[in-house]
């Protein structure tokens, strides 16, 4: 099972679009996303993909979560979490977030067999004992190329891709 990640959208969406074609291409069914999509145009656009969509909200998300807690938006599909997210696929138990110090953390506790993580918009692959951290770069390119990446559950290996 091979599962995207991606992070740092800051309300690109012509790059977000570009990510989603390769990840219909490539057939995936569940996407992460560590946070900082900045707008409610992107929480909408993620909302109606047809993959699941797991969101750490960043911090350019202030709005965003503000508006989900009044109410004023609400997810039909996509899950949210305030500070980090935590699921088990294919045996393996993966936490996210978007900040690389709660990454850092999450990785020293040892509970989970990869972290993903985003704000730092810097592609980064890092193991901290048996926890294997993942950054994969920003959608948006602010400060470098646009990226995301796959990674492949059963061969435990991760692939970065550009968007341009």
């Amino acid at each position: 099972m091979k599962i995207a990640i991606i992070s740092d959208v800051h309300g690109n969406l012509a790059y977000l679009k570009k990510a989603k074609s390769i990840i219909d291409r490539e057939r995936i069914t569940t996407v992460i996303c560590c946070g900082d999509i900045q707008n409610e145009d992107v929480f909408c656009e993620l909302d109606h993909w047809p993959q699941k969509v797991y969101l750490a909200l960043g911090n350019a998300d202030k709005v965003i979560a503000e508006k989900l807690e009044s109410g004023l938006i609400f997810p039909e599909k996509l899950k949210y979490f305030n500070d980090f997210g935590a699921i088990n696929l294919e045996k393996k138990k993966i936490a996210f977030t978007h900040y690389d110090f709660y990454a850092k953390k999450l990785a020293l506790e040892a509970k989970y067999d990869l972290v993903f993580y985003g704000h730092t918009h810097t592609p980064w692959e890092e193991k901290i004992g048996r926890t294997i951290m993942i950054n994969p770069g920003e959608i948006t390119a602010h400060f470098g190329k646009p990226t995301f990446a796959i990674y492949d559950l059963t061969r435990m290996k991760a692939r970065l891709l550009l968007l341009n």
